[in-house]
């Protein structure tokens, strides 16, 4: 039997595979990611998932992947460590949240992925060569992230509000968002100790929104995002030498991303195409797990 949590930024997902190779249910909770909840918040949801699976298996005997974001930093491995010892569960492999949407494209074989969702980042992975882009977080921003997008969606509406960029319908759109009759009434919003700052990602499909309904200023911003993210995607190609790449668009605003992308992928790369990586995350943690059992890769969790 093997277990795959994906821990992100919107929600937690986790899923057992049975001794006959089929699949448990999902269960879902809250986000856990430590960088942008909190750790108290971000182990009250894995806490929410790990109880509900121990109720299908007993997981302390069971190998599993956990794909959380961040995990690449010392501090926040640390502290998933430190957290499934004390839960007993020392048979895992915690790795960043990347591994488990490229496992679900890739199967092990060559090629590379973005995941644009509240955060994001690039991967990508030739013969033996891995390479991650991005995955900064929310003080330094990330490329075409929900967070980012929300951001400067909300910063053009301002700037419009104040008579120093056109007019944009981003300014309804968040008078709507908010729920209130002005934009300062917005900025009282967004300061209050109860706005959440991943609260901000939930305002990127605005942004898409207003520029199919034809505004130049979310146009003109998707557009400029748009081209960051190819540059990223460059990157992997070039780094990688991969010489025929298809790249996975995976998480919440993939499939909004692509149409964007696309325009650009005749000008970058005539070969390239940009499929989006419908199979939730978590079904590729499973899938690591495993193969990562049969490799018998060293475990993450110490023993004391």
């Amino acid at each position: 039997m093997y277990m795959g949590i994906d821990g992100g930024g919107t929600s937690t997902r986790g899923i057992i595979e049975k001794e006959d190779g089929r699949l448990g249910e999902v269960v879902t909770s809250s986000a856990s990611n430590l960088l942008v909840v909190g750790q108290d918040r971000a182990y009250a949801a894995m806490d929410d998932v790990i109880d509900r699976l121990n109720q299908q298996a007993d997981l302390s005997q069971i190998e599993g992947v956990i794909g959380v974001a961040g995990a690449d930093r010392v501090a926040v491995r640390a502290s998933w460590q430190q957290y499934f010892a004390r839960r007993g569960l020392k048979r895992l492999w915690i790795t960043g949240d990347y591994w488990l949407p490229w496992a679900n494209f890739t199967k092990g074989e060559d090629g590379i992925i973005a995941i644009l969702g509240t955060g994001s980042i690039f991967f990508g992975k030739h013969s033996t060569k891995t390479l991650r882009l991005g995955g900064y977080g929310w003080k330094l921003g990330d490329v075409g992230s929900g967070l980012s997008l929300g951001q400067q969606g909300i910063r053009k509406a301002m700037e419009a509000w104040e008579g120093i960029e056109p007019y944009t319908l981003l300014v309804h759109k968040c008078l709507e968002f908010f729920a209130v009759s002005s934009m300062q009434d917005v900025l009282e919003q967004l300061y209050r100790p109860s706005f959440a700052l991943r609260q901000l990602a939930d305002f990127a499909p605005e942004v898409f929104s207003a520029a199919n309904r034809g505004d130049h200023v979310a146009d003109q911003l998707l557009q400029a995002e748009a081209e960051k993210i190819m540059r990223n995607f460059n990157a992997l190609v070039t780094t990688l030498h991969i010489d025929s790449p298809t790249m996975g668009l995976s998480g919440g605003l993939a499939r909004l991303w692509q149409p964007y992308l696309a325009r650009l992928v005749p000008r970058e790369n005539p070969l390239m195409s940009l499929p989006v990586i419908d199979e939730p995350a978590v079904y590729g943690a499973v899938w690591l797990a495993k193969k990562w059992s049969q490799e018998r890769r060293p475990y993450d969790v110490p023993e004391s």
